[in-house]
């Protein structure tokens, strides 16, 4: 009887089986193999530069199985999820290749999402951290890297995605903002495409190093809280990147507002007029305050493919500087030539998250664009959002993580465009309902913690991998150990080589402390358990050909976490499982 059972157990496995192809990403591999039940199936790359293994076993679903790298096995199991023909594009020794990050609600009812971008790329899905490899010329890169210059070279890249592999040639790639003073060791970077190539409805993309924030993760959670407003915020994602085999660590991938490649994918869903408008920079004393004699505006920088030159931002200063901002009517006659709905979000986020080194505070980092497809109205650009969330905050107030907005307004005059708003009763009423609206369920210590805290868990192990690399440029390095990225969550941490850094505060400790001062001063009742978009909300796509169980992301532990994604039977399975085994049974008895 006994061995009866046992033969149909074998005899279900093997009718369940199905050939299975594995891909997996493994850096200064050379040998590597599936085993799946203690069978070892070896893995092929197609590129020698690039440590993307591949291979087809035979396997069932549900199939417990490890990668082995140079004869080493990874230190978990995997579980094979049920009816797929493939992994996904996994990583060697990373535990969760695919998340369930909680996505954030939808705060603000009037146009809560922002459409003209179309679907959310799969380059900027939460759930998944793309690898980038650059392969180029090594006499090149090396002085590149050891000598940070402005020069860029000719590359070939490779996006790794969680079920794409994408290679671009003649990509021109260097060092975003090289020869600044203060640049740390740890480089940020850019790219652009070949003349003519896009990918995802970009052709330039950014890579910031992070260094000034432990966690990594302050700058996409703006973005992603931000864009949860309805606003066009550029994406961000955190991703890996290797230069010709040596890893660097990982970094924020963002769009670049001063790019056209920006306006392309966020205005025209990567399908732009043939003329675009209008594209400037906003720099230092970018306040939108008008100058008759026109030279104020040299804050303003053009991009070089810019139509118009800067002196055509006069006429739209001049217009707010007539405007009666009492009066609606007016204020209406103005929007149409100035998007301020938009732009009342972005300053209720600057505020939330004590933006600093933005415009409310400093009239700098944004910048403007002309949109010939919408009567050539002007948007207002946001951009740099590191220094965020209690990141080297400037004032000497120990309390200015609880000013309330009104503090903010009285001390800086200048920010001549949302003073003047709220100088008007209807668009102060409107800033403060969106403020209210955002804290009551999405910017609080419940629901922006909680998303914290899972896509915390979730970069862990890469932040490890991070924080043991050793820069190859000069420049600033702070030291952060793995520990404080953790630790940066609660408190703020101090550099232990004493060579600076601004991380004050802890970031859940300034969610906490910002959101309770706003409760406090609007009197407002939070729900008591995290928040998310409408039901009827689309969510970011699932990599194509494979298919997402949603469900509670594991809880923390110091034990490898199994595949996240995986381990789920499908009905159709768990039905052909007990039809073959109930004839078996009648069979044999």
């Amino acid at each position: 009887m006994r061995q009866s059972l046992t033969w149909i157990a074998l005899f279900v496995a093997s009718a369940n089986a199905a050939q299975v192809t594995f891909r997996v990403v493994a850096p200064g591999a050379s040998a590597v193999e599936v085993n799946i039940g203690g069978q070892l199936t070896p893995l092929t790359a197609a590129d020698p530069t690039i440590p993307y293994f591949t291979g087809v076993a035979e396997a069932a679903d549900g199939a417990k199985y490890k990668y082995v790298a140079g004869g080493t096995a990874e230190a978990f199991d995997r579980t094979l999820e049920a009816g797929k023909a493939s992994t996904y594009n996994e990583f060697i020794n990373r535990p969760i290749t695919y998340a369930n990050i909680p996505e954030l609600p939808w705060p603000i009812e009037n146009k809560p999402q922002w459409t003209r971008s179309g679907a959310k790329q799969p380059l900027f899905d939460t759930n998944y951290i793309p690898t980038v490899f650059i392969d180029g010329n090594p006499s090149d890169l090396n002085a590149l890297i050891t000598s940070p210059h402005k020069s860029k070279y000719p590359v070939t890249l490779t996006w790794v995605l969680a079920n794409e592999v994408r290679t671009f040639k003649n990509v021109s790639f260097g060092i975003h903002g090289a020869g600044k003073k203060k640049n740390n060791a740890k480089q940020s970077w850019n790219w652009r495409l070949a003349s003519g190539e896009t990918y995802q409805n970009r052709d330039f993309f950014k890579l910031r190093h992070m260094e000034e924030d432990p966690t990594q993760i302050r700058e996409k959670l703006w973005a992603d809280a931000s864009r949860a407003m309805g606003t066009f915020a550029n994406e961000a994602n955190m991703i890996r990147m290797f230069i010709n085999g040596d890893g660097y660590g990982t970094f924020n991938l963002l769009d670049d507002i001063t790019e056209y490649s920006y306006p392309s994918a966020m205005f025209y869903d990567g399908k732009p007029p043939a003329q675009m408008g209008a594209l400037f920079d906003g720099a230092s004393g970018a306040s939108f305050q008008y100058f008759p004699d026109t030279l104020g505006y040299y804050s303003w920088v053009k991009n070089s493919a810019s139509p118009e030159e800067i002196v055509a931002i006069g006429p739209l200063c001049e217009a707010w500087n007539k405007t009666v901002k009492t009066d609606d009517a007016q204020i209406a006659e103005f929007g149409k030539q100035f998007d301020t709905d938009m732009f009342l979000r972005f300053m209720v986020m600057e505020y939330l998250t004590g933006h600093w080194d933005g415009y409310w505070e400093m009239q700098t980092n944004d910048g403007v664009y002309r949109d010939p497809t919408d009567n050539n109205r002007w948007y207002y650009l946001g951009q740099d959002y590191d220094a965020t969330f209690g990141v080297n905050i400037p004032s000497e107030d120990p309390l200015y993580i609880e000013w309330s907005y009104k503090q903010l307004e009285t001390a800086n005059p200048n920010a001549v465009m949302i003073a003047g708003l709220l100088q008007n009763p209807t668009q102060r009423a409107t800033f403060e309902k969106y403020l209210v609206d955002t804290v009551k369920v999405l910017f609080n210590n419940v629901t922006l913690t909680n998303r914290v805290l899972k896509y915390h868990e979730f970069l862990l192990p890469d932040l490890e991998w991070d924080r043991s690399i050793t820069q190859r440029s000069p420049g600033i390095n702070f030291g952060w150990t793995f520990n404080q990225v953790t630790e940066n969550l609660w408190a703020g941490v101090s550099s232990p080589l004493g060579t600076g850094g601004g991380a004050e505060f802890g970031l859940i400790e300034w969610i906490s402390r910002k959101s309770e001062a706003v409760i406090k001063e609007f009197a407002i009742t939070i729900s008591p358990t995290p928040v998310g978009p409408p039901s009827t909300a689309t969510q970011p796509p699932v990599p194509s050909g494979t298919s997402i169980e949603t469900g509670t992301p594991p809880a923390p532990t110091d034990k490898p976490v199994p595949e996240s994604a995986a381990g789920h039977v499908s009905p159709k399975g768990l039905a052909t499982v007990a039809l073959v085994g109930a004839s078996l049974v009648a069979l044999l008895f």
